[in-house]
């Protein structure tokens, strides 16, 4: 049966672990070998972390653009007191996009899983709840601050645990025979088989295995529910702001194959067959590979993905799970400055330069009366005309990429007996990072889900106190969803028009009681049906 989340938008988030290392360790054999961790102390209690566990062979030589290969085991006490390096990424510094950016140094060896386990360890196995960071397939790391496990391991008494996976043109280069594409996703698959197996050795239930997701990395969930390949690999599901079926999730296999090609032919690696360019590939220098931003993406290969997704999801081939999904309210401001000039300032935006806006958003990809009825659809609520601003277009971009893929792997999951939670994350931080015009932007609710909120820079500490029991109530939500248990103490049928918020009142003090509210945005999601399914 569905359901709707209770969830609190306004959420501030607690201050993220003051982690002092002792000179405790603690030693677990794997079926790969022993493994020695490190005993961590939060605010919350100590945790047992192993960092840095390699799960595949190094995808170097002749392994570069190929599907991983599990790890050789080890015979001596592997120390996993340390994150591995990140795998190889295009560097952005600006904000927001630095904060998913991983630190250097990367490199090519760079397939690690991190695990954080409750201390003392569980005498009842407790469910895993599995990380996968987003950032566009071409940026990012299971090490990044804003990912560490310890707080919420401590605080829930679950076990968290992250990975590294191939991004860019090390994960999605498409070249078949020679390179199978999709080589991220395998790194993700071949990671959740490594914990399945392993989880009883740090005290985990395998049966109760959640994967978790943001954007890309929320798409990714979706592709695992979608692989028959890796649905008995997990119990459920988390899909924060990102779907398999979205726009920008996933690419025609002729597509990427041309980008690939094009990529070939400016390294100078065009052979007399695809061997020899493939070899010419492997032997080049990574760093050379690094001058160039791929726009390189998961596609449907028919064995890891047997069908586009979209299609996957319209012929019901998704099992019954449970899955929490949701968006932040204003998801899609903070990718409206990278297609548009400008939109920086306060002045609001002509009806010709929203048109121009929007088909630009769009790609250009849609006939001009089309997006005249985009057009007029997001700017009803200010009666169309001289005051079309820059927050029609985040709206847009919201629905379309986020919010209405969203709702149809929600449909889809309910059609197939599954049950559904779903959240709005309303709630705007005072940092740095994000302008303030960009609301509840995309990302923000990430460390209240890790407690993590105290490694964001510039962050506004007016509000401690209602960000600490906000943040503590997130965290409690998602580790109840992964023990089985309703994230709200009384659940709310979900029937596609209502969904819970996230939210604070305008006091310091107190915290509005969760209640469900009309879904506003559900409108939307019928008109894009309405303008693109046939």
């Amino acid at each position: 049966m569905p359901i709707l989340l209770p969830a609190f938008l306004g959420l501030c988030f607690c201050q993220l672990i003051s982690s002092d290392v002792s000179e405790n360790d603690t030693v677990v054999v794997t079926s790969s070998g022993s493994i020695k961790g490190m005993r961590v102390l939060t605010r919350s209690g100590a945790v047992d972390a192993y960092l840095g566990i390699p799960y595949a062979e190094p995808p170097v030589g002749k392994l570069r653009f190929q599907k991983p290969v599990p790890h050789q085991s080890w015979s001596h006490v592997l120390e996993a007191t340390r994150f591995g390096k990140p795998c190889h990424q295009w560097t952005s510094y600006s904000y927001p996009s630095r904060i998913w950016v991983a630190n250097k140094p990367h490199s090519e060896d760079c397939l690690f899983l991190n695990i954080w386990v409750p201390h003392p360890q569980p005498s009842v196995s407790v469910p895993i709840l599995v990380w996968i960071h987003g950032g566009g397939f071409t940026i990012g790391a299971g090490s990044s601050d804003l990912y560490n496990g310890s707080t919420l391991a401590a605080t829930e008494n679950v076990i968290v645990a992250s990975m590294n996976y191939r991004v860019g043109i090390w994960g999605f280069l498409f070249f078949p025979p020679e390179a199978p594409g999709n080589m991220g996703l395998w790194d993700q698959y071949l990671a959740l088989k490594w914990l399945k197996e392993n989880a009883a050795v740090f005290g985990g239930d395998a049966d109760k295995l959640t994967l978790i997701g943001h954007s890309a990395g929320a798409a990714s969930v979706g592709f695992h529910l979608l692989s028959p390949l890796s649905q008995s690999l997990f119990d459920r599901a988390v899909l924060q702001s990102g779907a398999p079926n979205a726009p920008w999730a996933s690419m025609p296999p002729e597509k990427i194959q041309e980008r690939t090609i094009h990529l070939i032919h400016l390294l100078n690696c065009r052979k007399r067959n695809d061997s020899a360019t493939m070899r010419c590939l492997q032997n080049k220098e990574a760093d050379v590979f690094v001058n160039f931003r791929s726009f390189l993406f998961p596609t449907y290969d028919g064995h890891f993905l047997p069908e586009d997704p979209k299609r996957l999801l319209q012929k019901g081939d998704i099992p019954a799970k449970s899955l929490l999904i949701g968006i932040t309210r204003e998801d899609g401001t903070v990718f409206i400055p990278r297609v548009l000039n400008n939109v920086d300032d306060d002045r609001n935006r002509t009806w010709e330069e929203a048109l121009s806006d929007i088909d630009i958003i769009l790609q250009r990809q849609f006939e001009e009366d089309i997006v005249k009825a985009i057009a007029l659809k997001y700017s009803e609520v200010n009666q169309r005309g001289p005051n079309l601003n820059r927050q029609i277009l985040a709206h847009f971009s919201r629905d379309h990429n986020f919010l209405c893929p969203l709702i149809e792997v929600a449909a889809r999951m309910v059609a197939a007996n599954g049950s559904v939670y779903v959240y709005s994350f309303n709630h705007q931080i005072s940092t740095s990072i994000w302008q303030e015009w960009m609301g509840a932007a995309h990302g923000v609710e990430v460390p209240f889900v890790f407690g993590t909120l105290s490694s964001l820079p510039g962050l506004n500490q007016s509000d401690a106190e209602a960000d600490r029991v906000l943040n503590q109530r997130m965290m409690h939500y998602w580790a109840q969803f992964a023990r089985r248990i309703p994230p709200n103490s009384r659940p709310v049928k979900f029937n596609g028009h209502v969904t819970m918020l996230l939210n604070k009142t305008s006091t310091t003090s107190a915290l509005r009681h969760l209640k469900s509210c009309s879904f506003c945005h559900l409108n939307s999601a019928v008109f894009w049906k309405t303008m693109f399914i046939t």
